[in-house]
């Protein structure tokens, strides 16, 4: 597998394959977040899972933040071409998750989450005592997570690039606008 592959399976795949990988993904990132207490939210963002909640209720809001996503791709992409297919969308959101599942990994580090307690206690103590090391840690892991998480969103965009034929950089710059419109809209539902 080329770097070009890595960053962009799209060019190389069959969309079958692409679709049950984004299926695998999607269903790995419903279970690793749902064991640890987390729904997603947004797409690459989590938020505690209420202990009231059932789980039919995760699982309708999971799916809820995916179709909304998918839609308003599909439509920005019929936009721009209209030949545009709706597993060419499907895919590149299902397929950008699997990033995902390895943040939520790296959040379970024993050395990340002690960290993370050490920092958030010293916060909700309005403490300016914070260990160096916890907070050279939560540093690392910060800049791990905006890698991880910038791979993801170079899948989707290469992916729905691919799906859309986009070239045009006034195509790409709405791309950006709306994708960042969506993932904070979905935040705030």
């Amino acid at each position: 597998m080329t770097w070009k592959t890595f960053i962009n399976p799209f060019l190389k795949f069959d969309d079958k394959v692409l679709f049950l990988a984004g299926l695998v993904s999607v269903t790995f990132v419903f279970l690793i977040a749902y064991y640890l207490g987390f729904q997603t939210d947004s797409l690459f963002h989590f938020v505690f899972i209420n202990p009231k909640d059932s789980i039919l209720k995760v699982i309708l809001s999971t799916l809820i933040v995916y179709t909304i996503s998918i839609t308003v791709l599909f439509v920005f992409g019929k936009i721009i071409n209209k030949r545009t297919r709706l597993i060419d969308i499907v895919n590149p959101v299902l397929i950008s998750q699997f990033a995902v599942i390895l943040l939520l990994l790296t959040t379970e580090i024993p050395f990340i989450k002690n960290a993370q307690k050490q920092i958030m206690g010293s916060a909700q103590n309005q403490s300016s005592d914070i260990e160096p090391i916890a907070l050279l840690i939560i540093t690392i892991y910060s800049f791990f997570s905006f890698a991880i998480s910038a791979y993801g969103i170079a899948i989707l965009f290469n992916g729905f690039k691919t799906a859309t034929n986009m070239k045009n950089w006034l195509h790409i710059v709405i791309f950006a606008i709306v994708l960042l419109t969506m993932m904070l809209t979905m935040q705030l539902l």
